[in-house]
């Protein structure tokens, strides 16, 4: 997105609701309700308490230190071991890796339901590999979004959300039925769902990373992303409440990659299919480019401090990050091509949930010169800690193959940065 003069309020808010719900509610909303039945809702609201308790420590510790970078830049402030914070680094990438290939299964997996596909066909393994490589040239060749189209955009999406959703409630008489047996699948299960579907809150981050253009930023950025995140909060427990009472437990095992579409049809006919339809290509294509130029900016602040390759660091005489734009869209490519949506959205969940554990505990410890209460960092960090091994366990139980694949990619980033350390001994 192309940032032109300073962020004000407005802008904030819809970078941060544009980051959160720009493939989340897409993407997350089938494999949320197949694990936590009718607590969905909880589900999402746990996941959005967490997100809002982790963003006081993101707030306090951007606004102490003054500068982009996040994670990273909250872990070599705290550590005194430089390439833990290399680890994080690499992390980061990797998961930012994971959420574009996660809004480009969304992206094929919506497409293809259209057009009469499976979405475990070659077919939608080939758009979500076409999505990417799209936005990846366009990055290169410096065509982007202007800030304006932005704003309306998420405005609008917010609008249509909170609408279907309204007019879903309003068309159902299950309400009662379904507030009835709300723990169907029982109180562990919607406990569960929150730490997988955790990373559909994930985008509210990248706000950290614009720091220096927002405008009087000790004051919007807390406002803007405390604001967003109630807003996307707000949109994820009512879309998800609607959708619990027009899908079956077959239609959201048979359809999860696209439940919110089939769940619209249910009231709306062909009409709210194809609507549906359109505002997830819009949203999770937007989602993908914003990701790509926000990961562009942290791989480039990562590799500038020497935690990754010189290639990284590298920008054209048009200041592009040409390199960094071909080897993250590549493996984003890679990832949706191969990965399943549940390994993807584990792995996603996962990455961001060890990010915000680190974000807090280095808020913990500073919370004396951030100006913070430490309760805030402490409960936000411990709810983190238990949202990681419920995960874990809830792979080791039911998808063995999926944990393993994700233990893998973590072992693979601990070996690049030891591989790296030791190039740099060299």
């Amino acid at each position: 997105m192309e940032i032109s003069g300073k962020l004000g309020l407005k802008e904030v808010i819809a970078m941060g609701v544009g980051g959160m719900v720009s493939g989340g509610i897409y993407a997350v909303l089938g494999v949320a309700m197949q694990q936590a039945g009718n607590a969905v809702t909880f589900s999402f609201l746990l996941a959005g308490i967490l997100t809002l308790l982790t963003a006081y420590s993101y707030v306090k510790l951007t606004l102490h230190f003054k500068e982009e970078g996040g994670t990273f830049s909250f872990i070599e402030h705290v550590v005194s071991n430089k390439h833990i914070a290399g680890v994080f680094g690499w992390l980061l990438v990797v998961g930012y890796v994971g959420v574009m290939a996660l809004y480009a299964f969304a992206f094929g997996s919506y497409l293809v339901s259209i057009l009469g596909y499976p979405p475990d066909s070659f077919l939608r393994q080939a758009i979500s590999v076409i999505i990417i490589a799209i936005f990846v040239g366009l990055n290169i060749s410096g065509v982007k979004e202007t800030g304006l189209y932005e704003d309306i955009s998420v405005y609008i999406k917010i609008a249509l959300l909170l609408s279907l959703a309204g007019l879903g409630i309003y068309f159902s008489d299950q309400s009662i039925a379904v507030l009835s047996s709300f723990f169907n699948k029982g109180i562990l299960s919607s406990v569960t769902a929150f730490a997988i579907i955790f990373v559909a809150y994930e985008g509210f981050q990248l706000l950290t990373y614009d720091y220096k253009e927002i405008e009087d930023v000790n004051k919007n950025l807390p406002r803007g992303m405390y604001t967003a995140i109630i807003i996307a909060i707000l949109i994820y427990i009512t879309i998800s409440f609607m959708s619990t009472l027009h899908l079956t437990p077959e239609q959201i095992i048979e359809d999860k990659e696209f439940s919110l579409a089939v769940a619209v049809r249910s009231f709306l006919g062909t009409a709210g299919f194809i609507v549906v339809i359109i505002s997830a290509l819009q949203s999770t294509s937007s989602g993908i480019n914003a990701t790509l130029f926000g990961t562009s900016r942290l791989t480039h602040k990562i590799a500038t401090e020497k935690e990754l390759p010189k290639a990284f660091s590298f920008r054209d005489k048009r200041g592009i990050p040409v390199y960094s734009l071909l080897i993250i869209g590549s493996l984003s490519a890679l990832f949706a091509f191969v990965g399943t949506l549940e390994e993807i959205t584990s792995f996603g969940s996962i990455v961001f949930l060890v990010a915000d554990a680190a974000a807090n505990y280095a808020n913990l410890k500073l919370y004396k010169v951030t100006d913070s209460s430490p309760w805030t960092p402490l409960t936000a960090f411990a709810g983190c800690l238990i949202a990681i091994p419920i995960v874990i366990y809830h792979l080791y139980t039911t998808q063995l193959h999926i944990l393993i694949s994700i233990a893998s990619i973590f072992a693979a980033v601990f070996f690049l940065e030891f591989l790296y350390l030791e190039r740099q001994r060299i």
